[in-house]
């Protein structure tokens, strides 16, 4: 059916909604006519009553609706639209009544009673024509709004199975720009772990052999959650393996930086830590940009690397100079990268902190026990954890 407008709040909103409420009212006028006749009487109508009252149901919403439809406009701007709505009701019925009357006297003819303000049978018609106008009128209209509602509801729930659908495919897409969990080569290896704290998530690692046979090892954590973290994510690590292999760490921390700076809004920014490994003897070059200190751990025990120079997050100032700190993984030495999504992890409601951390690295055994035992507490934020190591002669 065509459409009368779509965007009313009250009245009729299409041709089928009028001719469906008109139907429904013929049909419940002569549902009326039985109950007066064959209960009151003791016989059923004749079919000429029948078309009558089919008449005048008809004509009566028809006028209650109507009316309500050509002064929706007045309705709404009314500061009160239901008894505004219940007066329309009434005069609009009052209306279809007697052009209803009108109608059926010139079908099957005219009753002078109709006619008559005198007759009993003249007020009875208005009180009760008032009355049922009145309640279907509100019972129309309730039942538009709650139609209304449940289409809401309905659309509300595809358009979140489309964004969960969504996210589930950007949250596969996003996994497959990760390297793999475990990476083993001549000499070394690596372990790694991120968990989004939503469907998608922020934080990333990446490990990229260069050319000259060392390594980059990265962990980082873009400033946000969700899908725009997730494709900041995905550019800053588009660019790593490009500019890694042009230096230096601190060489290469710096220049990533401008590329971040000339592109990213205010407000984002890309904490990251980079090593440059060296399998054959050890060495490595370890550039901390706001990430959480990595954790040293070998045959001393635990120790937390130290670091100079600027420590401000990727693309948050472009004048950061970065330096890089020097260490040796020995034979059998394991060094532990993590967000910070790790010591913020919460018990009781108050994080972890870098001690009970601390403690925790200690007994580990690998990523995945680390992580199990983090499995009990609360994580809000994106958690990565990136173990590199060295692999004695033995292994």
């Amino acid at each position: 059916m065509g459409t009368l407008c779509t965007m009313r709040t009250y009245g009729w909103r299409s041709w089928g909604e009028a001719f469906r409420e008109i139907a429904i009212a013929a049909v419940l006028a002569m549902f009326v006519l039985v109950i007066e006749e064959a209960g009151g009487k003791g016989y059923m109508p004749s079919v000429r009553s029948f078309l009558r009252n089919a008449i005048l149901g008809a004509a009566i919403v028809t006028g209650a609706r109507f009316l309500e439809t050509i002064l929706s406009w007045a309705v709404e701007q009314s500061r009160i639209p239901t008894t505004f709505r219940v007066i329309l009701y009434a005069v609009g019925g009052w209306i279809g009544y007697f052009a209803g009357a009108v109608i059926s006297g010139l079908l099957i003819g005219f009753q002078k009673r109709d006619f008559d303000p005198h007759s009993f049978h003249f007020t009875y018609a208005a009180v009760v024509t008032a009355a049922i106008t009145i309640l279907l009128g509100l019972v129309f209209h309730h039942n538009r709004k709650r139609n209304d509602r449940l289409r809401a509801s309905i659309e509300r729930l595809k358009e979140h199975e489309f964004a969960e659908k969504e996210l589930e495919i950007a949250r596969a897409m996003q996994q497959r720009l990760l390297p793999p969990m475990h990476i083993e080569h001549d000499g070394w290896r690596v372990e790694a772990r991120t968990e989004a704290a939503h469907m998608v998530g922020g934080d990333f690692y990446d490990v990229v052999r260069l050319d000259d046979g060392a390594a980059a090892v990265v962990i980082a954590d873009v400033s946000g959650k969700g899908i725009a973290a997730s494709l900041l994510m995905a550019s800053c690590k588009a660019m790593i393996p490009f500019l890694a292999s042009r230096g230096g760490a601190a060489a290469v921390m710096g220049e990533l930086n401008e590329k971040l700076c000339a592109q990213l809004e205010r407000r984002e920014f890309v904490a990251m830590t980079f090593v440059r490994f060296e399998p054959a003897s050890g060495a490595m070059e370890i550039v901390n940009a706001g990430m959480p200190d990595p954790f040293l751990l070998g045959d001393n025990g635990l120790t937390t690397l130290a670091f100079t120079g600027d420590r401000f997050p990727l693309g948050a100032r472009r004048a950061s100079r970065y330096q890089a700190t020097r260490a040796t993984l020995a034979p059998g030495e394991r060094l532990l990268l993590f967000s910070d999504g790790l010591p913020e992890a919460r018990r009781d409601g108050n994080p972890i902190g870098y001690d009970a951390l601390e403690a925790m690295v200690r007994e580990f055994t690998s990523v995945d026990a680390l992580l199990a035992g983090v499995g009990g507490l609360e994580v809000d934020d994106d958690l990565t954890v990136v173990l590199l190591e060295r692999l004695s002669l033995s292994s």
